[in-house]
């Protein structure tokens, strides 16, 4: 059975002969009938250098694709699925937090099991700053209430598919890409299953809050219009309030003559609702923002060298 690895990279020369030599330990030997696609995002570093390495050194199992410029996870997990030919396709991280090992337990599952299409990884317990983990605990909460599809909390990009699931995923053409949606929008049978994540062999995580605040935007408004709609909802509301305000006022002005009084609370509405009124702008500009790109049909990366 023929099996392909998905690895993106950025800034990872340290991890590439150690992530290369894990997997090669790994599948002993079934290494032959794996395939390593490769993707450097834009390295700044010599990672593309170590790749080619490895790709002098085993061309048979290693495919290198070098983007012109950093596009992001997003587009390097499509280039990688989209070069891939294994009956499975698996996708892993080059920094060695996802143990290979695991791999084979993925792969063994859906030998067992075929009404599953898809293994997915998740981590019980996370190894991170414990405020991080709230505002990411909020995220799926939220998502999962607005949002047709379901999230599953903790559940990585780490997963093994199933080639028709694969066959899926690569036809969809939006440029503004969000994974953990699309994984969970295609549909198929996932079976979730829990390991635990390692140190990093080299380097730091790309990943910072900003990133991942971000991240998760993207993944909101790709996957629901709920915030249009409260917009909406929360328009109509305060229209309906300040009329039933402006008839009071008439009536209260014309019994008892009050023609100044009530200034700071007049001053208090109107910033309050300007506020949501920016607000809900920036909700739509959101929207806009994901139309334009959309319709701008630029692609989703660029190959400006592909080893195979």
């Amino acid at each position: 059975m023929y099996i392909s690895l998905v690895v993106p990279c950025f800034n990872e020369e340290n991890n590439i002969e150690p992530f290369y030599n894990a997997v090669e330990g790994v599948f002993g030997k079934n290494f032959d009938n794996t395939e390593l696609i490769f993707i450097n995002d834009g390295s700044h570093d010599n990672t593309m250098q170590e790749l080619k390495k490895i790709y002098n050194k085993n061309k048979n199992n290693v495919k290198i694709i070098n983007f012109s410029r950093n596009f992001g996870k997003e587009a390097a997990l499509l280039a990688g699925l989209k070069k891939s030919t294994g009956e499975y396709v698996s996708i892993i991280d080059a920094d060695l937090q996802q143990d290979p090992k695991y791999l084979i337990q993925m792969i063994k599952f859906l030998d067992n099991n075929p009404q599953y299409d898809a293994v997915a990884a998740y981590q019980q317990i996370r190894k991170e700053d414990k405020m991080l983990t709230f505002f990411k605990n909020i995220f799926y909460n939220l998502i999962n209430r607005i949002s047709e599809v379901e999230f599953v909390k903790s559940a990585s990009d780490f997963r093994t598919l199933r080639r028709s699931v694969v066959d899926a995923i690569i036809q969809l053409p939006e440029k503004c890409r969000f994974s953990k949606g699309i994984f969970s929008w295609v549909g198929f049978d996932t079976y979730y299953m829990e390991y635990q994540v390692q140190s990093r062999n080299s380097g730091e995580s790309k990943w910072n809050f900003m990133k991942l605040f971000k991240y998760a935007i993207n993944g909101i408004i790709s996957f629901s219009n709920i915030p249009l709609i409260t917009s909406s909802i929360m328009g109509i509301l305060f229209c309906l309030l300040s009329f039933l305000y402006m008839i009071f006022v008439i009536i209260k002005t014309i019994m008892f003559g009050e023609p100044v009084a009530g200034f700071p609370t007049i001053v208090c509405i109107l910033l309050f609702i300007s506020g949501l009124q920016l607000l809900f702008i920036g909700i739509l500009g959101q929207y806009i923002a994901k139309t334009f790109t959309e319709t701008k049909n630029r692609p989703v990366y660029i190959i400006k060298e592909y080893l195979e």
